[in-house]
């Protein structure tokens, strides 16, 4: 067994290997590790639309520093790489991950003396992200992967709740701005909110000014008047200058379908506003791509625009829907892979609900929390269920009217596999509204996770 690279590559060079395959004749193949481009001697190829990439990429790479060894009598090439051992076989789909048997979706060849091997197994073996930028024929491979980030929504929050899990918070959105169709900027409370902002920064804590506004009319008043968004803009501006904010968050909700060039042309003169050292986040509803419903949100200019895009992926059964899963697995999965198809999924923070509805048969639901739920358990006889399809708890129980209810709430089990659907599709991380709302199957999962 030979251990360094250059006495391997004479021993392959010199043996006759039975199996030679020629790459598809396709444009130069680009390769960059955590943001930096690589030059490969010789360059990567394109098999069987996979990539492969010459062994020496893996000793002499800095950020791989890997040892290779070559076993002539298996025709087998094994690494020594990042605290993996991978073993590989020539012309054989069959390999080994620290002695665990695995498939490869393309063999090791030889070609031209030099042997390659497919970069996407063993990049993801190695510990790294591996993206593919078609129209850039690039490989964006990532091992300094970082944090996932945790934005939360603050709003009226009770101190206690946000005091114990103040670790766990990348970001927090302190909801307690709002506007009117004139763009005037004003507090809808600010109970103690110089002290809660400043404790937010002692921790860490990125802090960005969220702004709401709700309605069709009073949004089109706004967003078509260069004068109102101007109004707003400068609003925002000075509040970020005066209390030092990270980022300002726009949460405009319920906006006519017209509107969607206007909100796009206020988020553009926002962000111009900003620069580039204030973060900008836009709240958008959640899509599939699949909706006929025309939307007030231009998705794929706002992904380009915003700094970071909060995807509020809840709602999917609202209170005056038939009782159903606030957000079911499989239409989450749906927004995760079409938000990351239109924007930069580094960009995407997935919302999560914390909180549910409370559905009495024929009628209207209520919401409910964690809380809540837990005050109905103690006074009915409250049954839990799991909905499979929707990959969702639910529970029912009657009232003292004999009224039949369905409540519909996340546990930790269901956010659990959202959680994974984020990490699935790359996204930036998760957001969640609200702080205060007791649900502490979220924070038992952003423990485990983080």
């Amino acid at each position: 067994m030979i251990k360094l690279w250059k006495q391997v590559a004479a021993v392959i060079i010199l043996v006759f290997l039975p199996v030679t395959y020629m790459a598809q004749a396709a444009s130069v193949v680009n390769i960059s590790i955590d943001g930096k481009e690589r030059q490969l001697n010789p360059p990567a190829q394109i098999v069987n639309d996979r990539t492969m990439v010459p062994l020496r990429f893996i000793v002499e790479d800095p950020a791989l520093q890997g040892q290779v060894y070559w076993d002539q009598s298996q025709q087998k090439v094994a690494m020594d790489c990042r605290g993996r051992y991978i073993e590989l076989y020539i012309a054989n789909k069959q390999a080994k991950v620290d002695g665990k048997a695995c498939t490869l979706d393309a063999p090791p060849y030889i070609y031209q003396g030099r042997t390659y091997v497919p970069l996407r197994f063993l990049a993801e073996n190695l510990g790294a992200r591996v993206e593919w930028q078609a129209s850039q024929r690039r490989v964006n491979i990532q091992f300094n992967q970082a944090q996932p980030r945790v934005f939360a929504y603050y709003y009226y929050t009770p101190w206690d709740e946000l005091e114990q899990n103040a670790h766990l918070f990348t970001d927090i959105a302190f909801r307690w701005f709002a506007t009117n169709s004139e763009g005037e900027l004003y507090y809808e409370y600010k109970a103690d909110y110089a002290k809660t902002l400043a404790w937010a920064k002692s921790k860490g804590i990125r802090t960005h000014a969220s702004v709401v506004l709700m309605g069709s009319d009073a949004l089109h008043t706004l967003l078509s008047n260069q004068k109102n968004r101007t109004r707003l803009i400068n609003g925002l501006i000075q509040e970020v200058r005066k209390n030092g904010y990270d980022g300002v968050n726009i949460d405009f909700e319920l906006m006519a379908a017209s509107d969607a060039g206007n909100f796009t042309t206020f988020l553009r003169e926002l962000k111009q506003a900003l620069g580039t050292d204030t973060e900008l986040s836009v709240a958008v509803f959640a899509r599939t791509g699949k909706e006929k419903w025309a939307t007030p949100y231009q998705y794929d200019q706002i992904g380009q625009i915003a700094d970071s895009v909060v995807v509020m992926a809840y709602d999917y059964h609202y209170t005056t829907t038939a009782p159903g899963a606030i957000a079911p697995l499989w239409w989450v999965k749906e927004v995760a892979q079409y938000m990351a198809k239109i924007m930069p999924a580094e960009k995407v923070l997935m919302g999560m609900a914390t909180y549910g509805y409370d559905w009495p048969k024929n009628s209207s639901a209520t919401a409910v929390t964690a809380q809540k739920l837990s005050q109905l358990q103690s006074k009915y006889q409250v049954q839990s269920h799991w909905d499979e399809a929707s990959y969702s708890p639910y529970y029912t129980y009657w009232d003292e009217k004999g009224r039949y209810h369905e409540v519909w709430l996340e546990n930790y089990q269901s956010l659990t596999a959202k959680w994974q659907a984020v990490s699935d599709y790359n996204l930036g991380g998760v957001s969640f509204w609200r702080i205060g709302t007791g649900f502490t199957d979220l924070y038992q999962l952003l423990e485990e996770q983080l």
